[in-house]
């Protein structure tokens, strides 16, 4: 007898769990082009859209991959997750499309992608910081004053 409840409360934990393991995916959106909008009379151009895409990626800690005109290829891999994505712009936008990742539970599912559910979030922070980058709002902004100031220690 006190087997057989020993099986049927490990049997029900283990139940119970399957919803906690099969939450951490969810459908990976596939975001559309975005239009960048002139800002303070400053009409966008590709040279701005790259510069915009760079800064808001190094705002939020991705690396730049590779950068060619027409494309950046962007990292980014906090603690064991691994993503990497490249956004292909023009002068009046850009698209985040998904290259791969590592330590994200990426598979296809009845004809859907998914993946761990961070993706999502970081993807939208990411085109949200583009769309709000310095570049389009100051007058001069080239891609080299659009790295953020690393950080400093604080003096004692």
């Amino acid at each position: 007898m006190k087997r057989s409840v020993a099986l049927l409360f490990a049997f029900a934990l283990a139940a119970a769990s399957v919803p906690a393991i099969a939450g951490r995916q969810d459908p990976m959106v596939v975001p559309a082009y975005e239009r960048v909008e002139a800002t303070n009379g400053i009409a966008p151009t590709a040279k701005r859209v790259s510069a915009a895409i760079i800064y808001a990626g190094r705002l939020r800690g991705w690396t730049v991959v590779e950068s060619k005109p027409g494309q950046v290829t962007l990292r980014y891999a906090p603690r064991e997750h691994e993503v990497v994505v490249a956004v292909d712009y023009d002068a009046e936008g850009f698209k985040i499309s998904y290259v791969s990742s590592k330590e994200m539970d990426y598979e296809i599912k009845r004809g859907v992608a998914e993946i761990h559910r961070n993706y999502n979030r970081w993807i939208r922070n990411l085109a949200h910081d583009i769309h709000q980058s310095p570049v389009f709002h100051l007058p001069d902004m080239t891609e080299a004053e659009t790295a953020p100031a690393p950080a400093t220690a604080p003096t004692s």
